[in-house]
């Protein structure tokens, strides 16, 4: 079993990697075509012109917004790599989800599925192994992605429950042709020995044909 939550692991990661290799290059292709742009119109211009003025302006503020978007898409996958690199760590829920659904957000827009957030702003930090809850929430929004339609919504909320923090995953939207979560007997179980290993609660809830809930409870002691 830990082989097989390692292998799972490893195949979380490629697939974040993957899709955030393409995302970077996107940012970088339009950052290419901005400067080819700024110099095409650099050439045609002899003199003063302020409507070309402000013309750079914009074009300086895309190309500064997309390198923002880079650079925090590269910290963000810096800081998933580095938490494999230890068994446990102190770290917060609001910024392993933030993250997480940063680098997951291409995944979701591929299929026309907005993410939305809900965090308790004074969630404590917790001392526990980041990198498998970060595997156990990718396992089950990627799973989320393959079954919703369309325009769906998965929403995502952080809370205290006494002195435990629970992290609720819950779908907003019609279910392909009715199914449930796709995963495998097996997936499931290597998420819930992930969850053993955490001391993490792991509840499902399911509502035929429209609705999803995930209740991940973490403690914080």
């Amino acid at each position: 079993m830990e082989n097989r939550l390692r292998d799972r692991q490893l195949a979380s990661l490629g697939k974040l990697l993957a899709g955030y290799t393409h995302e970077l290059k996107n940012h970088l292709a339009i950052i290419n075509e901005s400067s080819g742009l700024m110099d095409d119109l650099l050439e045609m211009s002899e003199g003063g012109d302020d409507k070309l003025h402000e013309r750079f302006k914009k074009i300086i503020v895309t190309i500064g917004e997309r390198i923002s978007q880079a650079n925090a898409m590269a910290m963000y996958l810096n800081r998933v790599a580095h938490r494999m690199d230890h068994p446990t760590s102190t770290f917060n829920v609001n910024d392993l989800l933030i993250e997480e659904l940063a680098l997951m957000n291409r995944f979701a827009a591929m299929k026309q599925i907005s993410f939305e957030q809900d965090l308790q702003e004074d969630i404590p930090s917790v001392y526990n192994n980041a990198s498998l809850l970060q595997f156990i929430i990718f396992s089950l929004v990627n799973e989320l992605l393959e079954i919703l339609e369309s325009g769906s919504a998965i929403r995502f909320v952080s809370a205290m429950q006494g002195q435990d923090i629970e992290i609720i995953i819950e779908s907003d939207g019609a279910i392909s042709n009715g199914d449930e979560l796709v995963g495998s007997d097996q997936m499931f179980q290597i998420l819930d020995f992930a969850a053993g290993k955490m001391n993490l609660g792991f509840n499902r809830q399911v509502s035929e044909g429209e609705y999803q809930k995930i209740s991940l409870i973490l403690p914080v002691g």
